[in-house]
C-alpha cells in the first residue's frame, strides 16, 4: 500500500505537508545569495520552491515521481532555479559541494544499517561552515499503524546529536505534535530537529 502522501502530491495547488518549517526560515539570514542548497527527500517542495523563490540555487530529490512530477510544475509556473531528480539518497550523484543540506522528515523512512553511511555522505559534501538541517521522527510515540510497513529507522530520543558531536549544534529540539492530514489520517509523532555547522576543525 502506497503512503498517503503519493496521491496528495497530485494536488497540485495546495502543500501536502504545510508551509517551510521555521528552521529553515530562520538559517535564511545566515546564507548568502551564492549558497548551494540540497533538498534530500524533497517531498513536493515546501522547502526547495521556498528557498527558490528567495533566489537561491537549489537542488532537490526525492523517490517520488509523483513529489518532483509536482515540483517540476511549480518551479516552471514560478520560473524558480531548482534542478529536481527522481532517486534514492545512496544513487543521487554528487558534483559539488553544499552551504546547506536540509534532510526533513527522511531518516526514519532507512533502515538503521543505512543511516550512519547517509549521514556521513552528506556531511562529506557540506562545505567548511556549511549546514545541516534535519528532522526525524523517535521513539517516544508509537509508529502510527498506516506508516509501520514503512517507517523503519524511528531514531531514539536525542541519537541524532550523536552524529554530528564534531559539528556545532545551533539548535536542537525535542517534541511531540498530532497532525491531521487531507484524508482525515491522524497521528502523534515525536520529533527531534537539529541545527549543526561544519566548522573547519571538523573532521
Amino acid at each position: 500500500m502506497k503512503p498517503f502522501w503519493e496521491s496528495e502530491y497530485l494536488n497540485k495547488e495546495k502543500s501536502t505537508f504545510g508551509n517551510p518549517s521555521k528552521e529553515v526560515e530562520d538559517i535564511v539570514p545566515f546564507l548568502s545569495k551564492e549558497t548551494k542548497i540540497l533538498d534530500v527527500g524533497c517531498g513536493d517542495g515546501r522547502h526547495s520552491l521556498y528557498l527558490a523563490d528567495l533566489g537561491f540555487q537549489v537542488d532537490a530529490f526525492d523517490i517520488s515521481e509523483n513529489a518532483i512530477a509536482k515540483i517540476n510544475y511549480l518551479k516552471e509556473c514560478n520560473n524558480l532555479n531548482i534542478n529536481t531528480y527522481v532517486c534514492d539518497v545512496l544513487e543521487f550523484e554528487f558534483r559539488y559541494k553544499y552551504d546547506l543540506i536540509i534532510i526533513h522528515g527522511v531518516l526514519q523512512f532507512i533502515e538503521k544499517a543505512k543511516q550512519p553511511k547517509i549521514i556521513e555522505l552528506l556531511k562529506k559534501w557540506t562545505n567548511i561552515n556549511g549546514y545541516h538541517i534535519v528532522a526525524l521522527f523517535t521513539d517516544e510515540e508509537p509508529v502510527p499503524d498506516d506508516l509501520k510497513d514503512i517507517m523503519i529507522g524511528v531514531f531514539r530520543n536525542e541519537e541524532i546529536k550523536d552524529y554530528y558531536k564534531n559539528w556545532q549544534i545551533e539548535m536542537f529540539e525535542s517534541r511531540k505534535f498530532n497532525d491531521e492530514h487531507e484524508n482525515g489520517i491522524k497521528h502523534c509523532h515525536a520529533m527531534n530537529k537539529i541545527v549543526a555547522k561544519k566548522l573547519d576543525v571538523c573532521l
